[in-house]
């Protein structure tokens, strides 16, 4: 579209000598300067409609020969056109001027200039008044279109001088009045005033010789207030003359003769028919209510065209474009009269229903159903729905929203964050989000065939892990989260106490598994060193760093698996800081440093886990047997050792094989049960998860994994070896007990006794099986408690009374001999008795309040203290042991050159002397020691 601001002599540039039609419209012209049509001297049409023109000056046309039939000024903001500006057209046979303000000065000069126009259109102004006389030079006129003006008055001067007058259009204006001799009549001519549309008005009274001096074709003066007639008004009209009028508020008909024809109206009957001329005002009977149709007469060779128009039906209403009657919708709206632009609205609390609609009565509107807002207009639909209410049917009663796993706004129920659901039939799926879309469309535009959604809703279930499910109608997982219920980590994640977490940096990763390895190799190369050295009360240091080394790794196996069972509970938010600290001493190397980071294809479920985990704890003892047997042989062959000395070693030999093989499998046990109780079918392993209220569409996933489906040809599988193995749990620490009770004092199998002080040493000899008490503790708190699944109230609450009862009967007896360790344990305890407290206090946390995670700054510094403390005693002490010794030998290094010579004399004569009880440093630097003190 061109945007100009003004026209400029344009003969300058180019020649438009010859130019016969010129169209100008909508090119924002605000000005028009003078010469710029003179080389359009043969110009017939020119259209400067829909700009901004203020003022047309005298001169602005010059130029333009007295051809000019055609001009089009609609759409402007004229305030002034300068007298005679017009005067050199004698042929005008339409001029068109819609302005949004005509005062009355530029009406007056606007009408005196188009005197010999045949068609004058001044539709949709403001006009409030027609001066008298101002048509007087208008002889040609046939066509004046007066319509949606604010008129409120005629007399008998208005249209003096249409005496060609034959089409008069005076609809949707204030008329109140209609006086006689309206027309004045002249002798010389004969006036035809064949139509006369005054409907739509305002008029109450109409005196009796109105319309005498007039040869009526058809008058319309229906949608008038008019209660009464006066006598005789039709006496004088011819036989084919068509009268409608408003027949339901007139008290009687007039009396007189009724010639004429007579219809009260609106009525179907009721027809307008416009020849070619009168078709081009079509529009104003269009705002008028009227449809208009093209017709074709023909007769013989002769066709005529024509629009017949018909009054839109009762339940329509007339659309802006005038080109249709549009059905009233349903909802909000009815339309009981005939004829009308626009439909009117039931009142509050009620609608028209679609099997009602389009509603033709008041009484078509009924009250909105159950669940609606009744003090507010329905709109396109049955009313809104009430606060956290829900339809499936735009024009059906609402429904409150359930208690969980939906979010109700906007009218629709929509999957709630944290649940999962799982469409069967995508088609549904789809229908229902063009339901959701069209139920949020609030006008007249929404899509009828999405109205209802009479499917099911799939049911929600609420996910496992916080946090990882987005909601929605696709059910789309969090970042991280894949899967059913979005309870598998995706690509680049990994799985802690139930998040999926960012796989760090492929380097930290790795450098983080050979540190847990070189960890607990350094644990157990502590332990060979310590069999030889001397602590106090007669123990060696191996037994003072098993000791330790059982009361730390099994506080955090207990706490880590206490974490990770207790989904429910909205854990202190530096937990996840603290997971692969927890995960280390856990002591399960597939948990500090998953696979899946390193290898996206050594991604293990929980069944790989349990295969790994297993044959881990085989291939392990399997090896120190196998490094028993080989050493045990290279030991007898040796030819350089005599019977007593081979003796000797290969003593020594069983009891470092078997008490590393008891400490190992002592270290595992938590996590090896573990693996074994999450895979059998006990009740709470397989959790039955339906997508739909119907039990076709359950199926059991592992609680452990919810990735995998039970009962499948695999999981028998797995199920089936891990029933062989599910006398390991509780047989295990009953094999120990036997052992114990038998082999713990014994002479004849030193080895044996030797290699089980792992779970007597530390403890008082009346205390001797405490150690499998403490097993059965851990089982309960890391295996058992998982069974019965988060939304269980009783799995807190197990764990509550199992950490209350061993932590009361521990402070009751106090088992453990050394003061140290038994302080060490005690606090340990009370540690898990407090963090349970903690989970037990943020159980029923509301997430709705804030992030769903217990941010407090005191909690969170109170629960690292506390958890990080007894790593930090256990370490202080080990310190405090090391320190000892170096101040030794800083003070005595002649004492401790004498030691290290007897000790390079005693290799040089090959004498070994390996006990595992005694050596010649101890009692010394136990001396020693003493006196510095």
């Amino acid at each position: 579209m061109v945007k100009l601001q003004s026209l400029l002599d344009l003969s300058t540039t180019l020649t438009f000598s010859y130019y016969f039609c010129s169209s100008m419209r909508a090119c924002n012209l605000e000005n028009i300067v003078n010469g710029t049509f003179r080389a359009m001297q043969y110009l017939q049409s020119l259209d400067l409609s829909s700009n901004k023109l203020t003022h047309i000056r005298q001169g602005t046309v010059d130029g333009i020969k007295a051809n000019l039939t055609y001009l089009y000024l609609q759409g402007n903001e004229l305030e002034t056109i300068s007298d005679g500006t017009f005067n050199n057209f004698r042929r005008f046979e339409k001029c068109a001027l819609y302005t949004p303000f005509t005062p009355k000065a530029i009406f007056i000069e606007y009408i005196t200039s188009f005197f010999s126009s045949f068609h004058s259109d001044l539709s949709f102004n403001k006009l409030q008044s027609l001066p008298d006389k101002v048509f007087s030079k208008l002889n040609r006129l046939k066509i004046l279109v007066l319509t949606f003006n604010n008129i409120t008055s005629i007399n008998k001067y208005t249209f003096s001088g249409l005496s060609n007058l034959t089409t008069l259009l005076l609809i949707k204006n204030k008329l109140t009045f209609i006086p006689k001799d309206v027309v004045s009549y002249d002798h010389h001519r004969n006036v035809f005033f064949f139509r006369r549309f005054l409907h739509s008005n305002a008029i109450k009274t109409i005196e009796s010789k109105a319309f005498d001096r007039l040869r009526l074709k058809q008058l319309t003066i229906f949608d008038n207030p008019l209660s009464s007639l006066p006598d005789r008004i039709f006496d004088k009209m011819e036989n084919y003359t068509k009268v409608s009028l408003t027949c339901k508020n007139l008290q009687q008909l007039p009396r007189g003769k009724y010639v004429s024809q007579i219809e009260c109206a609106p009525s179907k009957s009721l027809h307008v028919i416009l020849d070619w001329h009168q078709s081009r005002f079509r529009f104003a009977f269009a705002r008028s209510g009227f449809l208009c149709r093209n017709h074709i007469y023909e007769n013989q060779s002769l066709q005529i065209k024509y629009k017949n128009c018909s009054l839109c039906p009762v339940g329509t209403y007339m659309s802006a474009d005038g080109n249709h009657c549009l059905k009233c919708p349903a909802g909000g709206f009815y339309q009981d009269e005939m004829g009308q632009v626009e439909y009117k609205r039931c009142s509050n609390g009620t609608y028209v229903s679609e099997q009602r609609s389009p509603g033709t009565k008041a009484t078509d509107c009924v009250a909105c159903p159950y669940g609606t807002i009744s003090n507010e207009t329905a709109e396109y639909r049955a009313c809104r729905c009430l606060h956290n209410f829900y339809r499936f049917d735009r024009f059906g009663p609402c429904t409150a929203c359930p208690s969980y796993g939906f979010v109700c706004e906007k009218y629709t129920a929509i999957l709630a964050p944290d649940y999962f659901w799982k469409w069967t039939d995508q088609s549904e799926k789809e229908r229902f989000r063009g339901f959701v879309n069209n139920i949020h469309s609030f006008g007249p535009r929404y899509n009828k065939s999405y109205s209802t959604f009479d499917t099911l809703l799939p049911k929600p279930l609420k996910c496992p892990h916080t946090k990882s499910c987005k909601g929605g109608i696709d059910s789309e997982c969090h970042q991280g989260y894949q899967g059913t219920l979005c309870a598998a980590c995706s690509k680049g994640f990994y799985f802690r106490f139930n998040s999926c977490l960012k796989c760090p940096r492929l380097a930290v990763t790795i450098t983080s598994s050979i540190l847990v390895i070189v960890l607990f190799v350094a644990v157990f190369l502590m332990v060979l060193w310590g069999d030889s050295r001397r602590a106090d009360n007669n123990r060696t240091v191996a037994d003072v760093v098993m000791s330790c080394f059982k009361i730390v790794i099994g506080f955090y196996q207990v706490i880590a698996g206490i974490f990770s069972a207790l989904a429910k509970v909205q854990w202190p938010v530096v937990l996840i800081s603290t997971e692969r600290v927890l995960k280390l001493f856990e002591g399960n190397i597939l948990q500090f440093a998953p696979l899946s980071c390193i290898q996206t294809s050594l991604r293990l479920d929980q069944f790989g886990k349990f295969t790994m985990i297993i044959v881990m704890n085989v291939s392990l003892v399997g090896l120190i047997f196998l490094y028993l047997f080989l050493k045990k042989r290279y030991i007898t062959n040796k030819k350089d050792l005599d019977e007593d000395q081979k003796v000797m070693e290969v003593k020594s030999l069983k009891k470092s094989c078997y008490r590393n093989i008891f400490l190992f499998l002592l270290s595992t046990y938590p996590t090896t049960s573990k693996s074994i109780i999450q895979i059998l079918p006990v009740p709470g392993a397989c959790v039955e998860t339906c997508f739909t209220d119907h039990k076709s569409d359950c199926i059991f996933l592992l609680r452990a994994d919810y990735s995998i489906q039970c009962f499948t040809p695999r999981h028998s599988l797995y199920w089936l070896i891990a029933s062989i193995l599910a006398l390991y749990p509780v047989g295990f620490p009953l094999l120990v007990l036997f052992l114990t009770y038998n082999y713990r004092n014994s002479q004849e199998n030193k080895a044996v006794s030797f290699g089980l002080r792992v779970f007597f040493e530390n403890y008082k000899k009346k205390f001797w099986f405490w150690e499998i008490t403490e097993m059965y503790r851990k089982l309960i708190l890391i295996s058992l408690i998982f069974l019965f699944g988060s939304k269980s109230l009783s799995q807190i609450g197990l764990t509550v009374l199992t950490v209350s009862i061993f932590g009361v009967i521990y402070t009751l007896l106090r088992p453990i001999k050394d003061k140290f360790e038994d302080r060490l344990q005690t606090f340990v305890l009370w540690i898990i008795f407090f963090d349970v407290c903690l989970g037990a206090v943020y159980t029923d946390w509301d997430e709705s309040q804030g992030e769903g995670k217990n941010d407090s700054i005191f909690v969170n510094v109170l629960f690292v203290v506390l958890n990080a403390s007894v790593l930090l005693l256990a370490i202080g002490k080990g310190i405090l042991h090391l320190k000892s010794i170096w101040k030794f030998v800083t003070f005595n290094p002649i004492r401790c050159f004498s030691f290290l010579r007897q000790g390079v004399s005693h290799l040089t004569n090959r004498v070994v002397k390996r006990t595992g009880t005694s050596n010649e440093l101890s009692p010394l630097l136990k001396k020693e020691t003493e006196e510095l003190h």
